[in-house]
């Protein structure tokens, strides 16, 4: 009975009934009487706990431990029972009867029942989960000790492709879930990091995040509507939500090594030698008497009188190691620093700086990422919290010159990039003297040493996430929250090449240089309401409702010029000849408006649905289709809570999910569906010349939303006390109305228009296994191990059978699909005739006649293969000594089929003086003195055949690999040793990144075989040691 509220009444009777009530059960009162009790809240580890609620079960009386853990708290009943929970650990219930003081140490919750997925505007247990969704943890993100997030996740979860693309220190790694559901090129995922939507996650330090949630299916990403089409990558950031101790203070730190490994092997000296002299025999002048190219006429031609330099040098096999005088070794650090912790008002901070800084294997390409981070929660009371997320980064990246890896290694190896005086000469194949005489007059190529040296291309980029919110619970059940993310990013891409450049040769040996500056700005403020609530114990409901308003715009800026009389990078445009003044300017503005529900809906914890809907309105698109609806359902059945699961002990955890939806891709460039006039064009006017603008292209007002409609059937599992545990996905997945720009018919005026006018479907499938080998408490060993395959096909463009060669698009095919002439061999010496019926000659490239009509047409062109690899996999292994850990892991790619730049270059035998890869080419019967070379692989030198230089058909490659990704060993420090040094952990280790790689490939790297030759890097080996230290 609450007599204080009687009392506020002014009741007398009620105070005459409660003067006789103590009088008649004065010793049951004394027994009643309100105590006082105080206590210690710690964890296992005996680290104190503050912002832990203790109640008073069964009324509304509270207290929350300070920050060193305590509490005090008047009880209503001597034999009280407390009620202790906190975020993370299990909820504890303490009999409290005859005692004045406790001490109680919470208990973390188990993996299976702590474990939250966040899956847009909300989390659910995982155990409730009814989509398809994987959780990354920070350990998980960090422990490769990559300074990029996704290179860290690399191989780690079922589904999601990753790569770099390039090898070169800054560049981006490409990320595709699920496949490519897009024929536009825009396949990458929607990523949101704290709110913010951003084209990707490279800016942030890795430790600054606490957990990646990768969206897959429709059910989940249905939720994000016109952009969840590619998936979805949620990152939460560390926060004040995520401290659970009083202040701590953390510092990592890591220094590495980068050495070049597994580099191509070229020819040396003495083959590259054979190869240059066999490049003349097609061309050299014939014998008049033999009528073939004799010794003596190859040697005149070959060496002739310019080259009397080069024939010294093959002559005593003097030779110059290009490999050696281009690349160097990299370093990298990064310094991380950490402060975090909950006082007892009931604010949690999270304050971090980090630095890290890395150099290329190539001189002038390295990347320095300066970061601050800041998370701020504060529970208010028990009905308000407000906070804030900040992370801003600052980005110096030199990617240094563009034509560095492509001439670097083409120079022949009796070349050298000095000059007599020993110092570096521009043409090195081009050698004079003092006179101007040539001492070797052979290729053009430019010297790479000079054309590092004095070309720049740096970025410097500043990007800033954050979020301000505030969350309001007037009852249990209801929870209200407003939001406002933005997001910003700004960046400066200057471009310089002076005089001894490349460029600088082709501008009269004069410096040039440029800029291009870019800003976006995006702000999304989001409103919501959140009703969780349990009807009986058998019921319960989770209903989201939201109101969601993006804004983004996007200025760029560009200028240029040429001919600038000094060397002064990109700082002096102005210098330049006014007649080569280039400048231009960019503007791009888009909203979305956006509502959706979700109802999330338990029974008896074992029946689980979701259903979902989302409505987007974009301004990209014209006023008759504006908006979209992205519904979605999915149900799950936790098979294992059933009863007639009980009595058996094979099956942990068993949970069948089904699910079925929609998502959009709205991923088109701003006023397509207007008219605009985006052509400069000159005219006369008056005879005056006039400026004037023309339309570029039609306008498409009927353009409307690429939609794509997702069915995933999925099984998670446990079995021997989840002793093994992991899911099965299996996905069928149809992107329609996909957008492509159409060609017209000539009488239109235009060449191509933006229409919906195809659609692609991806069939997969997903296997996650996790096993814990050993599981004691001195010893430890867990394994996971994933599989993903996954059918990329075409499935119409314009209608159900029309292919659109000209954009590389076929009829049940991949959008990756290699369209080409199907290389077969070399023409042989006893093949004379048959070459010759097809136009062609002994050493000449040969492809197939697919129609077997005696010639070779487009007719004969075929797919090859795809880019997409037929399935990926990785294996990760993690063991626990005692105080020792060891963890490795790799990852593989099948099946894949790229067009190799390297091989364009290196295995081009169009060209006489260029350095080659190793191989072994066709060289004929002939009276030069040069020995005959068989050869199937490759063609003649300078007689190569159309197929081989134009049509490319022999630069295909499989760049199917397996690769260890990290190898490392850590030591952590027993807690009673540390703790004489005011620690709370210490830990030393060592780690080596891609260490072994196993393929067939042999170019630079099979990961990034794909990319161009003018950015494609070598592969090379890190080498680390690291500590991490918390106080």
């Amino acid at each position: 009975m609450n007599f204080r509220h009687l009392f506020k009444k002014g009741s007398i009777c009620c105070f005459a009934f409660f003067f006789l009530l103590s009088l008649f059960t004065g010793q049951e009162m004394k027994a009643q009487q309100a105590s006082t009790i105080s206590g210690i809240i710690t964890d296992a580890a005996g680290l104190t706990l503050p912002g832990v609620n203790v109640i008073e079960k069964g009324t509304q009386n509270n207290a929350v431990t300070d920050i060193d853990g305590n509490f005090t708290l008047k009880l209503s009943n001597v034999k009280a029972i407390l009620q202790i929970s906190f975020i993370g650990f299990e909820t504890q219930e303490i009999n409290v009867a005859g005692k004045n003081n406790i001490k109680v140490a919470l208990i973390e919750q188990s993996q299976t029942l702590q474990e939250v997925v966040v899956v847009g505007y909300g989390s659910v247990k995982k155990t409730d989960l009814t989509g398809s969704v994987s959780t990354l943890d920070a350990k998980t993100i960090t422990e490769r000790s990559t300074t990029n997030a996704l290179e860290g996740i690399q191989g780690n979860v079922a589904g999601v492709q990753i790569n770099a693309s390039t090898g070169r220190i800054g560049d981006p790694f490409t990320i595709s879930i699920r496949g490519k559901s897009t024929m536009s090129g825009e396949a990458s995922p929607l990523f949101v990091v704290d709110g913010v939507p951003t084209d990707g996650i490279d800016f942030l330090n890795p430790q600054d995040i606490a957990r990646i949630d990768i969206l897959k299916d429709a059910s989940s990403t249905a939720i994000y509507g016109s952009r969840g089409t590619n998936g979805v990558v949620i990152v939460t950031t560390k926060g004040g939500s995520t401290v659970k101790s009083s202040m701590s203070v953390s510092f990592d730190s890591y220094i590495g090594g980068k050495e070049v490994a597994r580099l191509p092997r070229m020819m040396d000296g003495q083959k590259w030698w054979l190869y240059h002299q066999a490049a003349y025999l097609p061309t050299a002048k014939k014998d008049p008497i033999t009528g073939t190219v004799t010794a003596s006429i190859l040697d005149a031609t070959v060496l002739g009188t310019q080259n009397t330099l080069l024939g010294t040098r093959v002559a005593n096999n003097d030779t110059f190691d290009w490999y050696d005088a281009v690349l160097k070794s990299g370093i990298q650090k990064n310094n991380y620093l950490s402060i975090a912790g909950r006082s007892d008002n009931g604010l949690s901070y999270n304050l971090a700086v980090g630095v890290q800084s890395e150099t290329g294997n190539v001189d002038k390409e390295s990347l320095d990422k300066y970061s601050f981070k800041v998370g701020l929660t504060h529970k208010v009371n028990d009905k308000f919290t407000v906070g804030t997320n900040l992370t801003l980064a600052k980005t110096e990246q030199e990617l240094g010159s563009a034509l560095a890896m492509q001439e670097a290694f083409r120079l022949s190896p009796f070349y050298t990039p000095y000059d007599l005086n020993g110092n570096l000469f521009p043409l090195p194949g081009k050698l004079t003297d003092a006179t101007g005489a040539f001492l070797i007059n052979k290729t053009s190529t430019y010297n790479p040493l000079l054309e590092i040296a004095n070309s720049t291309n740096s970025i410097n980029r500043w990007n800033g996430v954050g979020n301000l919110f505030v969350e309001y619970k007037p009852i249990s059940w209801l929870t209200l929250r407003s939001s406002y993310a933005v997001g910003y990013d700004q960046f400066k891409n200057g471009k310089s090449w002076g005089a001894l450049t490349n460029t600088g040769v082709a501008n009269r040996n004069l410096p040039s240089a440029s800029i291009y500056e870019e800003e976006n700005f995006n702000s999304t403020f989001d409103n919501q309401f959140t009703i969780n609530y349990d009807l009986n114990k058998d019921h319960s409901f989770t209903l989201l409702g939201l109101q969601s308003m993006y804004y983004d715009k996007t200025e760029g800026l560009s200028a240029s010029s040429t001919d600038q009389p000094f060397d002064l990078s990109y700082n002096n445009l102005g210098s330049g000849k006014q007649s080569t003044f280039l400048m231009g300017s960019s503007f791009v503005k888009s909203t979305l408006l956006s509502y959706a529900l979700r109802l999330n809906y338990n029974f008896k914890g074992r029946y689980l649905l979701t259903l979902s809907d989302r409505w987007d309105g974009s301004s990209k698109f014209a006023e008759n289709n504006k908006w979209g609806s992205f519904p979605s359902a999915a149900l799950a059945w936790r098979v294992s809570d059933e009863g007639f699961m009980k009595n058996q002990k094979a099956v942990s955890d068993l949970k069948a999910r089904i699910s079925y939806g929609f998502t959009g891709n709205n991923k088109v460039a701003e006023y397509s569906t207007i008219n605009k006039l985006d052509q400069q064009t000159y005219y006369d006017f008056n005879n005056t010349t006039a400026n004037g603008w023309l339309q570029g292209s039609p306008a498409n007002k009927e353009l409307g939303w690429e939609k794509t409609r997702e069915f995933n059937v999925g099984l998670d599992f446990g079995f021997v006390n989840n002793r093994i545990t992991g899911s099965l996905d299996v996905y069928d997945r149809l992107s329609t109305d996909l957008l492509l720009k159409q060609k017209l018919v000539v009488e239109n005026g235009f060449a191509t228009y933006t229409n919906n006018i195809g659609s692609v479907s991806n069939k997969g499938v997903e296997v996650l296994v996790t096993t814990k080998n050993i599981n004691t408490d001195f010893v430890k060993w867990e394994t996971t191990f994933i599989f993903s395959a996954n059918k990329n096909k075409i499935e119409s463009i314009y209608d159900d059978v029309s292919d659109d060669v000209g954009n590389n698009l076929f009829i049940g095919e991949s959008i990756d699909a290699i369209y080409n002439y199907k290389f077969t061999g070399i023409w042989q010496a006893d093949q004379k005739a048959e070459a010759a019926s097809f136009g062609q000659t002994e050493g000449q490239a040969r492809v197939e006649d697919l129609n077997g009509d005696g010639k070779i047409t487009s007719a004969d062109r075929q797919i090859l293969g795809q880019g997409n690899p037929d399935w990926t996999g990785s294996i990760s292994t993690k063991l626990t000594v005692g105080n020792f850990d060891l963890a490795a892991s790799a990852i593989t790619s099948q099946g894949g089929y790229v067009y190799s730049a390297f091989h364009a270059n290196f295995t081009n035998t169009s060209d006489r003086g260029r350095q080659k890869s190793d191989i072994n080419w066709y060289i004929p019967a002939n009276d030069a003195g040069l020995p005959a070379q068989a050869s199937n692989q490759y063609p003649m030198a300078q007689n190569e055949g159309t197929y081989w230089n134009s049509n490319g058909v022999g630069y295909y490659r499989d760049n199917s690999f397996v690769k260890i990704k990290n190898i490392t060993l850590g030591y952590t420090f027993d807690k009673n040793i540390i703790e004489k040094f005011k620690m709370k952990y210490l830990r030393f280790y060592v780690n080596v990144l891609n260490p072994f790689v196993f393929t067939r490939y042999d170019g630079y790297d099979p990961e990034w075989a794909a990319a161009g030759f003018g950015v494609g890097r070598v592969a090379s080996i890190t080498y680390q040691m690291g500590m991490s230290i918390k106080f």
